[in-house]
């Protein structure tokens, strides 16, 4: 490092003597002038009557460090030497120790050659090992009121100058643990008679002999922890840990809190005052600690890539502790995922460590303090988790599964709904019918067909949601019931297909027999006076033929017969009239057809003389004789249009 240097001392007047470098800023160089004279101070009792002035050169880019010699060989009173270091702003956050500078400080002689004063400096820092600290003389109540005086910079401070203290070793010492910016913020002079002002401002921090307003100073009462912890590194002589703080010079910039934050954070990790906490706990104190004092996600870069990286973390915790910290803790919008490399690090856990990370994920749930990136976490798990993760999660963790399920309600389509029982599946379905989570489910189908195998309750509401989900759920139903003859279609589902007519009949068509309970279903659910009905034919009735004497409900030939007159002369809806006509005769004329399935075919009936208007069998008759003539057919059809002889002969002759 390059260190320029001015000597200023008496020629004919206080001024510049010699100088490796000539400031461009003329105002500056004069400043420079100024603070090199004579401050009055006489000195302490023990003759010393140098002092150390030091102050930042804003437009030249210089901070000075200089000392003043009282200049007794010269016969004008009130003269004195200052020798002047300038230290380049952009070198002041590498300088290894501040103190050493004052071995550089050479006083002049009256006589002698100044041209040492003229050339550059070069400073070597050292790399200063623990063994070689050089200790703090100075008291620590004198060290901990500079200290709190440069490194909040509310106001400028005086105080009495202090006997038989080193104050230039104290303020240099403080400057050891302050970053770059926030000393370009500090000025101090050691000695002086009155207040020293730089730029019509005074100085940060001095020390008066000769001014009655000035200041005693306090002691360390109720001083912080972090303060401690940086003032005992301070008396220790322990320059790295001021290379530490520095370190975080871009998270610090001049702010005192944010000072305190990065100190508090350091003697945490290093358990400084032995609270017993273990790492894990310190370290997430270190997350709060650096959350509360750089709340935005562009702040506190360092401290946060730091403590988010794995090689440093893992000192501390593991990778799953780790992750439910940031999962878990009040952290929203602290830290940028993938500045920190935290995304990357989750992607290569997740990867790597399927077990552990499903066993986090139970551990975020169960914390109930999930954050954003938390509920991410879980929402995201979705792609991650496998069938038999699912499985397991419903069985053993059904918390965790109901949550996830809410924050991404696609978890449903991994269900593998067949390894579930009947009241795993129950538990389940609440779920489904949630408005969060309805949106999300595709495999209404898959499921439906899956209820009705394993024989799970469907209440009016779920019923309406799959048939709303699904067109296919009416052929879904209608295939199990028909695979089965002791198999039926209850009465919640009943409701249901009555308004899916349209889907009954494409079911139709698709099979060759079906069972009475089928028959029953969709006699109950279909209203047989319907355009949809009337508009898809007789022939997709073709399956009811395999009824015709079996003993069904009365219900079932009526409907029969009266669907049949929506195609008078068609020959399958005949053959639908011809399977129900016996049915109901037989009923009818043993007087058990009931008015109900009466009144669902009287419509239909041919008239007949009053006389016989009591006589519903003669009507059916009838009925059954003029449509057929009109249908073309010949009177030979009759001849076994029945099981019953004598009823065909009844019907030839009223042919």
């Amino acid at each position: 490092m390059k260190i320029e240097q001015m000597l200023h001392g008496y020629d004919n007047g206080h001024r510049l003597l010699a100088s490796s470098v000539l400031l461009k800023n003329n105002a500056e160089m004069d400043a420079v002038a100024t603070m090199s004279d004579w401050s009055e101070y006489v000195g302490s009792a023990k003759g010393d009557s140098s002092y150390v002035t030091a102050y930042p050169l804003a437009e030249s880019r210089y901070y000075v460090i200089a000392k003043t010699w009282y200049a007794h060989e010269m016969r004008r009173p009130g003269c004195v030497w200052t020798h002047s270091l300038l230290l380049p702003f952009e070198e002041l956050n590498s300088v290894d120790d501040f103190r050493r500078l004052e071995s550089i400080f050479k006083r002049p002689a009256a006589e002698g050659s100044f041209d040492a004063y003229s050339h550059s400096l070069d400073y070597v820092n050292k790399n200063v090992e623990p063994s070689s600290y050089q200790p703090q003389s100075a008291s620590r109540k004198l060290v901990g009121n500079i200290f709190e005086t440069l490194v909040y910079r509310k106001a400028s401070v005086c105080y009495k100058v202090v006997e038989s203290e080193s104050l230039a070793d104290a303020c240099l010492s403080v400057m050891n643990v302050l970053p770059q910016p926030m000393i370009l913020g500090v000025s101090w002079c050691t000695g002086s008679a009155y207040m020293r002002k730089l730029n019509g401002k005074p100085l940060l921090c001095q020390f008066l002999s000769g001014d009655s307003n000035v200041q005693e100073l306090s002691g360390e009462k109720g001083c912080p922890e972090w303060m401690i912890y940086v003032l005992d590194g301070i008396f220790r002589g322990d320059v790295n840990q001021g290379q530490l703080i520095r370190m975080f010079v871009e998270d610090i910039v001049d702010s005192a809190e944010n000072y305190s934050a990065i100190a508090i954070v350091l003697y945490t990790l290093e358990d400084y005052f032995k609270t017993g906490a273990d790492n894990e706990e310190r370290y997430k104190k270190v997350i709060e600690t650096i959350a509360e004092a750089f709340p935005e996600k562009d702040s506190g870069q360092v401290i946060k890539k730091l403590c988010a990286a794995k090689s440093f973390s893992s000192k501390y915790c593991n990778d799953p502790t780790f992750f439910y910290y940031f999962a878990t803790l009040p952290i929203d919008g602290v830290f940028d995922l993938t500045i920190t490399g935290i995304e990357e690090r989750w992607y290569g856990f997740v990867q790597d460590n399927h077990v552990q990370y499903v066993t986090l994920l139970s551990a975020i749930c169960e914390s109930g303090n999930m954050n954003k990136w938390g509920l991410n976490v879980l929402g995201s798990s979705v792609g991650i988790l496998n069938e038999e993760d699912v499985a397991t999660i419903i069985k053993n963790d059904y918390h965790l599964f109901s949550t996830i399920t809410l924050l991404n309600p696609k978890l449903l389509d991994e269900v593998q709904w067949m390894r579930l029982t009947p009241q795993e599946i129950d538990t389940v379905l609440p779920l489904l019918l949630d408005n969060r989570t309805q949106g999300g489910f595709t495999e209404w189908a898959h499921l439906f067909t899956i209820l009705l195998e394993k024989g799970v309750d469907i209440d009016g509401r779920l019923a309406g949601v799959i048939f709303g989900k699904t067109d296919r759920a009416t052929s879904i139903l209608l295939d199990y019931v028909n695979r089965d003859a002791s198999r039926f279609v209850n009465h919640v589902l009943s409701k249901q297909i009555e308004h899916h007519t349209s889907d009954i009949l494409l079911w139709l068509g698709t099979v060759d027999t079906i069972t009475d309970n089928v028959a029953y279903a969709i006699v109950n659910a279909v209203n047989e006076k319907s355009d949809t009905v009337a508009r898809k034919g007789a022939k997709v009735w073709y399956p009811f033929h395999c009824l015709e004497y079996h003993s069904l409900r009365s219900d079932v030939y009526a409907f029969l017969f009266s669907i049949s007159f929506n195609w008078p002369s068609d020959k399958d809806a005949i053959e639908l009239m011809r399977m129900a006509f016996y049915p109901l005769h037989t009923l009818q004329a043993s007087r058990k057809l009931g008015y109900g399935n009466w009144s669902r075919i009287a419509g239909y009936m041919e008239s007949v003389m009053p006389w016989d208007e009591w006589d519903y069998c003669k009507k059916m008759r009838k009925t059954v004789v003029k449509r057929l003539k009109r249908a073309g057919y010949d009177k030979s059809v009759l001849d076994s249009f029945t099981p019953d002889n004598g009823l065909n002969e009844q019907l030839k002759r009223m042919w």
